[in-house]
């Protein structure tokens, strides 16, 4: 009878590992959400005391990452010439991968370029996250705040 029970719950949590997995990749159809999925939306504004560095040709990127993965970015908007505060909105067609979903828990990031080439930070780039990270699609009011230099 110990055996059986042993092997119950240790199926049990294999059973619950896996619902997690799903739940946060945004797989399980319990975390479906309605309308505004596929969206993460906001502005990114610049810390007062990184005002001086910001130049007419920096590029702002907004990144979206899943945390805790590979720094590769499953999706990204590009804004040139960023006015701030700078609104931006992510959906489904800015995905890295054509036919790939916003959905599962992600970090999003904010990056102004100093180059304006896509790739890892480089020394004098700004950068700043969304304070609620790991959030999931459907939040539009995603407030990044650069804040940090390279």
């Amino acid at each position: 009878m110990r055996n059986e029970t042993v092997r119950t719950l240790g199926m049990a949590g294999g059973i619950i590992l896996l619902a997690g997995i799903a739940a946060w990749m945004g797989l399980a159809h319990g975390c479906e959400q309605s309308q505004g999925s596929g969206v993460i939306a906001g502005r990114v504004t610049i810390d007062p005391q990184l005002a001086s560095k910001v130049s007419p040709t920096d590029v702002l990127f907004v990144i979206i990452r899943r945390p805790g993965s590979a720094p590769r970015p499953l999706a990204a908007k590009r804004i040139d010439h960023p006015q701030f505060p700078a609104a931006f909105e992510i959906t489904n067609k800015d995905m890295m991968i054509e036919g790939s979903e916003l959905r599962g828990m992600v970090d999003v990031i904010a990056r102004l370029d100093k180059d304006g080439a896509a790739g890892p930070a480089q020394p004098g780039d700004l950068e700043g996250r969304f304070e609620k990270n790991p959030t999931l699609p459907g939040v539009t009011d995603v407030e990044i705040v650069i804040n940090k230099e390279h």
